[in-house]
């Protein structure tokens, strides 16, 4: 049997003060005594009030969210943005509406500038920014700041002010040590010292010099001889070629941790000299998929980055519409994909190429 909404109205009723007063406390608008707002709280959860969020945004301005995003790397910022876009798409009824400003060189300060300069001159509400963090960033966030528009962060905290609510990261640090631990697991490292590389992005990347910290501290622990650590710039071409000089140099590494999005190129390389390793990737999309199918790629550490940016959407709206302030770091901790459990993450069909030198 539906029964009736229960409404400010009926709060006031039930205390004998008025709505304006009921709604203050609500709301958590500045009038109402500490005690008076409990008890007002109290009866509210009692008769079971409940606010009606979407008439509430129908009310006031609408959000204009930016979204600062390359648009390079298609492998992973794809998913960032579905996440983006799932999230918006949940807000549909919420007088909220996206802006994407897309960065065709991550690497470029001046393009960055430019988009937060435009990001300014449309007025939005405030800002997700995501993996764009070249330096000299310092001015415009000042403005940005001038402007009252606050930021969200998706990944390091480089170029953090205080008009930064938070970052949104993966927990690079723990990333690090899950894949050591894995490669100590798969190359039996507990019995003899085994020898292993890391591939890493860019070294004077925050996340990137977490997860390498990870990665040697806990390599320290379980028998694992670091021979070398490599930054391939976050370059398919550059991944490969060291990936190939290695090999020429080096008869045995039992273990490779790629730390970047550059796996497949490595794993290429891997597959076309016949090389014997034993490889820790990082996320999973197609060829990581494909790759892991083959047992060239033994697992990889998961960042769920649809989670980063939903998470990011939700953390800019709940403070804008009710100023709600986040953790300065939120972290999502990342997790273990292997060969058993690949389908409960990836749920596309892996078509495999036919394999002539079995």
């Amino acid at each position: 049997m539906a029964t009736n909404r229960v409404t400010m109205k009926d709060i006031s009723n039930t205390l004998g003060v008025s709505t304006a007063i009921i709604n203050r406390a609500l709301n958590n608008k500045p009038g109402v005594s500490k005690e008076l707002k409990e008890k007002i709280l109290k009866t509210a959860d009692e008769l079971g009030y409940r606010v009606n969020k979407v008439a509430q945004s129908m009310a006031r301005a609408p959000i204009t969210i930016g979204v600062v995003i390359p648009g390079e790397w298609e492998e992973y910022f794809d998913v960032l943005k579905g996440g983006i876009e799932k999230e918006f798409d949940r807000l549909l009824d919420y007088n909220v509406e996206s802006r994407y400003y897309i960065i065709n060189n991550i690497h470029s300060n001046r393009e960055t500038v430019n988009m937060l300069e435009q990001c300014i001159a449309d007025k939005v509400s405030g800002i997700i920014l995501c993996d764009v963090f070249p330096t000299g960033l310092e001015k415009i966030m000042d403005k940005l700041k001038l402007s009252n528009i606050p930021i969200v962060m998706i990944g390091g905290t480089q170029n953090m002010n205080d008009n930064c609510l938070c970052s949104v990261q993966v927990d690079a640090y723990l990333s690090g040590k899950i894949a050591a631990e894995m490669l100590s697991f798969l190359t039996g490292s507990g019995c003899e010292e085994k020898d292993v590389v890391l591939f890493v992005g860019n070294k004077d990347n925050i996340e990137h010099k977490l997860k390498t910290n990870g990665f040697v501290d806990f390599a320290k622990n379980c028998n694992l001889n670091i021979i070398g650590i490599y930054e391939t710039l976050d370059d398919d071409q550059i991944a490969s070629q060291l990936a190939k000089k290695i090999m020429s140099e080096v008869n045995t590494i039992d273990g490779m941790y790629v730390a970047t999005a550059n796996s497949p190129a490595v794993c290429s390389v891997v597959e076309a000299n016949l090389y014997k390793t034993k490889i820790v990737s990082t996320d999973i999309y197609d060829k990581i998929a494909e790759y892991i199918q083959k047992d060239i790629i033994q697992c990889t550490v998961f960042q769920d980055l649809e989670k980063h940016g939903r998470t990011a959407v939700k953390v800019i709206y709940e403070y804008l519409s009710e100023q709600k302030c986040p953790d300065r770091i939120m972290y999502i901790n990342p997790q273990i994909i292997i060969k058993s459990n690949l389908d409960a993450y990836f749920n596309k069909e892996v078509k495999l190429q036919p394999q002539l030198n079995k």
